[in-house]
């Protein structure tokens, strides 16, 4: 941050922001409760200009290794940027949201608030909120939500996401600004061709054992490249590095490319693949008992769905349940599909 003022410019540095931050929000409850704007100007000027016995200039040129004297010039440039910085001072205490909320025990019992609103959703409900915050983005009116930093902090201790996702590593498909979430609201695991392996598996486990996600999710995306690749001959295949060519084998064995050759239209084609390599891991992911007992116990909805780029919009595949696919369930969910639009309903 640099103010200009009187001829004199103030620079704060990251360090010195952070240090009077930390000193306002960290410190004692009857001191927060006093500061105002002049005291955190007065604390960065003082984190800025503070010095020890090393040398600095004054304004003759020469050099002193006096802290008085040193002490005495910060003075001087602290009283000409008085005046300018005090904007700015406003404009970060209104940033920071007041003084309030930093502690930990507040922070302790804003977690709490969040256990219990995360207990309080449905697997169906979970899936509804993610279709229309996918009808807020494509349509334009995304919220973008960000998390102050109280919320920030009541995250530390404990994550409360309602979907796990597995997703392609493709930068054109950021999983939460495509549903609109924010920071704690989703799991995502992302690898190339959203493909179950060891890590990616163990990782969807966790999310679903020890988080107890309502939503556990797989999606692919228009264009994407492993699956083009994947659908390559064997002998091209095998001419891209060792891991990559076992990546895209593991793939192509799911593929079913006999009934892709029916298929002549290249966008077609092209989804038709995406969508069979989406439900053949969504098929590996109910082959886990533990995921399939937790969706017999209504705990948990596992669905597929498919992104197109070019519009942007999220199409979900029917959604699995004990006995196989649910067009029964898929339809109670999403009776509501585009009410967003009409109501503008978040």
């Amino acid at each position: 941050m640099a103010v200009a003022g009187g001829g004199a410019a103030l620079c704060v540095s990251g360090a010195a922001l952070g240090a009077a931050l930390s000193t306002l929000f960290l410190g004692r409850e009857d001191r927060r409760q006093e500061l105002g704007t002049k005291d955190v100007l007065e604390l960065l000027v003082r984190s800025h200009f503070s010095v020890d016995d090393s040398e600095v200039p004054c304004p003759s040129g020469g050099w002193v290794a006096s802290r008085a004297a040193a002490r005495s010039r910060a003075e001087v440039r602290r009283v000409e940027a008085e005046n300018a910085a005090s904007v700015e001072a406003s404009a970060m205490v209104s940033m920071a949201g007041g003084w309030q909320g930093f502690s930990m025990e507040d922070s302790r019992k804003r977690n709490m608030e969040m256990q219990e609103n995360f207990k309080e959703l449905s697997p169906a409900e979970v899936l509804v909120k993610l279709q229309r915050g996918n009808a807020r983005f494509w349509t334009g009116c995304a919220s973008r939500p960000e998390a102050s930093a109280f919320e920030r902090r009541a995250m530390i201790m404990q994550q409360f996401p309602s979907t796990a996702i597995l997703g392609c590593s493709d930068s054109r498909v950021p999983v939460e600004v495509v549903f609109d979430q924010g920071l704690g609201d989703m799991f995502v695991v992302r690898v190339a061709g959203n493909s179950l392996d060891t890590s990616t598996t163990a990782s969807l486990q966790y999310a679903v054992k020890h988080l107890s996600v309502k939503v556990l999710m797989v999606m692919g995306h228009e264009g994407c490249g492993a699956i083009k690749a994947a659908g390559l001959p064997i002998a091209q295949i095998e001419q891209e590095p060792q891991e990559l060519a076992n990546a895209l084998k593991m793939l192509k064995r799911g593929l079913d490319e006999q009934r892709l050759k029916n298929v002549h239209d290249a966008r077609a084609y092209d989804r038709e693949a995406v969508i069979t390599n989406v439900r053949r891991q969504v098929e590996g992911l109910c082959r886990d008992a533990a995921i399939m007992k937790k969706v017999q116990n209504e705990e948990l909805i596992v669905v597929g769905c498919f992104y197109e780029i070019s519009s942007g919009i999220v199409d979900f595949l029917p959604i699995y349940s004990p006995t196989g696919i649910s067009s029964e369930l898929h339809e109670k969910v999403f009776d509501e599909k585009f009410t967003v639009l009409v109501s503008g309903e978040k």
